[in-house]
């Protein structure tokens, strides 16, 4: 018996341990919008859960264009000059005099509760073979609601592949200006 994993294999172990203890929801990368390097879904499932009245304000604001504003307001912020996904995860943004949490961070403490409420409503989501354009293909891609945030390349020694050709692929074959690098 053959007790080495293909690459297929490998990567439905790894999806597999991520939701199974690790919570992440598993999520089909044609949810996946890749002009924006987002899961639409999931980010406005977290916004709307997490801060409904804010997002009722804006909605009254912006009407039925609401989605495409904010994601095009986030994008806009993380591609300028000295923006970054990063910075706006961490910051927020603040479209129309109202301010939008992107995630929350784990509190110090656990003393308070609402913090902690709101830190455990992060949504964590993986998706597998997720296209970044027509010719690039990811093998995994982990959300922080809705956010692209990781994506691996998987190789099998078995196959005769290695960490270093994950290495080049991502150094030589991969486009540094698609949205999800």
């Amino acid at each position: 018996m053959n007790d080495i994993l293909t690459e297929k294999q490998y990567q439905a172990e790894l999806l597999g341990i991520l939701r199974d203890q690790n919570g992440y929801t598993i999520r089909k990368s044609t949810d996946f919008d890749r002009r924006f390097a987002i899961d639409r879904e999931m980010l406005f499932g977290f916004l709307n859960d997490t801060q409904p009245e804010t997002m009722e304000k804006l909605r009254k604001i912006h009407k039925d264009r609401l989605e495409d504003t904010i994601v095009s307001f986030i994008n806009a912020e993380c591609t300028k000059k000295r923006g970054s996904l990063l910075e706006v995860l961490r910051h927020g943004v603040e479209l129309s005099g109202h301010k939008l949490e992107l995630m929350f961070t784990k509190p110090a403490t656990t003393f308070n509760k609402d913090l902690m409420r709101k830190y455990e409503m992060n949504r964590f989501t993986v998706m597998e073979e997720v296209w970044a354009n027509d010719k690039e293909r990811i093998d995994v891609v982990i959300f922080l609601n809705g956010f692209a945030i990781i994506s691996m390349e998987l190789k099998c020694n078995y196959a005769g592949q290695s960490t270093d050709d994950a290495i080049y692929q991502y150094r030589m074959e991969r486009d540094p200006k698609s949205r999800l690098f």
